[in-house]
């Protein structure tokens, strides 16, 4: 049943969504090692090509919330159908606990008033991993949920906003999406 759930959903007003997932796809740019994928993307932005066709290349999105295709006039960027049990297969979250210890906590400046909404949550430098963790596993099962905001997309690639709750409170954080469901 828990793969039906993944599958279908209904939207707030009732309507049945079928969550496609889709793989984006621009040639000539593997997915891995990082090292070698910006090389090459670097080498084919010589010749003419998009780099932020080839920042989403092998990205994984929910078809009805992917960046609009094409990306340009001269996209030649496809995305293929991909099964649901690649993604969750593949996808994995990523989170440097210096997200909280060097930053949320340590900088009240930096955070621009972040650290105060950690705070009246009842959380310190102390709960940093738990804090790691927590993002982890939350976004983690938003993303394969299809629960996402698409935000910028540039040569870097796309950011994504998932929400994260704490303590009954749910909070928007910011990833990056990467190839094969990394974020």
């Amino acid at each position: 049943m828990q793969i039906l759930n993944n599958l279908i959903k209904i939207d707030k007003k009732g309507n049945l969504l079928y969550n496609e997932w889709c793989e984006w796809s621009h040639f000539l740019v593997p997915n891995k090692p990082d090292w070698f994928r910006q090389i090459l993307r670097n080498i084919i932005a010589i010749l003419g090509h998009c780099l932020l066709c080839s920042a989403v290349d092998g990205c994984y999105f929910i078809k009805n919330n992917s960046p609009k295709h094409p990306l340009h006039i001269k996209c030649d960027c496809t995305q293929k159908v991909i099964s649901i049990i690649k993604v969750k297969n593949n996808a994995t979250a990523e989170c440097d606990i210096k997200k909280f210890t060097e930053y949320i906590f340590k900088d009240k400046e930096k955070s621009n008033g972040k650290n105060e909404i950690f705070y009246s949550l009842g959380f310190n430098i102390n709960d940093s991993l738990f804090l790691k963790q927590e993002y982890c596993k939350q976004a983690l099962q938003q993303y394969l949920s299809g629960n996402y905001i698409l935000k910028n997309l540039d040569i870097r690639g796309q950011r994504l906003a998932i929400p994260i709750n704490l303590n009954g409170v749910n909070i928007y954080s910011g990833w990056m999406l990467y190839p094969e469901g990394k974020i």
